[in-house]
């Protein structure tokens, strides 16, 4: 969940159950009723299965580009979406939700539309990119002047080519087309680095292929080496767990 200055929230994608989700911000300290919108960065069901049910019960809009919108229903049924209030939006433009001002950029993923997004509410920059099997020169671009950075760090590429998954899923992962591995989430951060970075939080980490402790490890290597290992707050998004509120300075 993205909170702006005013308030207002924004749930990004929604695959867990609505029951889990109110727990988790609840158990932060934030009330449901604070969502705006359900925003959607692409039809996988561990982003999605909870979009339609959230977005009915809370009477919100759902955001998410129209590729997105027709696998949803292809993959969940026709039906997911009834009696949702739905906005399309396109890559390359822009759409607000409450105060929140999104910019959509494709990310490299097997899904219909994979999307990233810069997230500005006015006095900060938050850039969200998870589900990226590398990155492009846009992807750079877009998260560059971000003060919080939510990346994927999916893999730790040792375990995932040690580990129990069958082989054609092991390629897909690490494929230009899957996920980032702690490495290549290091060698990124490296390059977004800059003087108003302030938090890089490290997301969408395999319970099978990957620890906390190795990305956090991976990645909190990088920041010293390029002397901001004091400067910079680094946090390790949990799967089993909320994570703690992040705020901009």
């Amino acid at each position: 969940m993205y909170v702006g200055s005013a308030g207002g929230g924004v749930l990004i994608d929604a695959g867990l159950p609505g029951k889990r989700i109110e727990e988790r911000l609840e158990a932060v300290g934030l009330a449901p009723s604070m969502i705006q919108g359900v925003v959607v960065t692409h039809e996988h069901r561990d982003h999605s299965s909870g979009v339609g049910v959230w977005a009915r019960r809370y009477k919100v809009p759902l955001y998410a580009t129209d590729q997105t919108l027709g696998q949803i229903e292809r993959v969940m049924g026709p039906g997911t979406l009834k009696n949702v209030e739905v906005r399309p939006f396109e890559v390359g433009g822009k759409f607000t939700v409450g105060e929140l001002e999104f910019t959509p950029f494709s990310t490299s993923h097997d899904a219909a539309c994979s999307v990233g997004f810069r997230i500005a509410d006015g006095s900060a920059i938050l850039g969200f990119a998870t589900d990226l099997g590398t990155f492009s020169g846009e992807t750079r671009a877009q998260l560059s002047d971000s003060r919080i950075l939510y990346l994927e760090s999916n893999h730790e590429m040792e375990m995932l080519l040690a580990g129990p998954y069958p082989w054609f899923l092991k390629n897909r992962i690490r494929s230009e087309k899957g996920h980032l591995s702690n490495e290549e989430c290091a060698g990124l951060v490296g390059e977004l680095l800059h003087d108003k970075l302030e938090t890089v939080i490290l997301a969408h980490l395999s319970e099978t292929n990957n620890e906390p402790r190795l990305a956090f490890d991976r990645i909190s290597k990088v920041l010293e080496r390029n002397g901001a290992g004091e400067d910079v707050k680094l946090l390790v998004a949990r799967q089993d767990r909320p994570g703690r509120i992040v705020r901009a300075a």
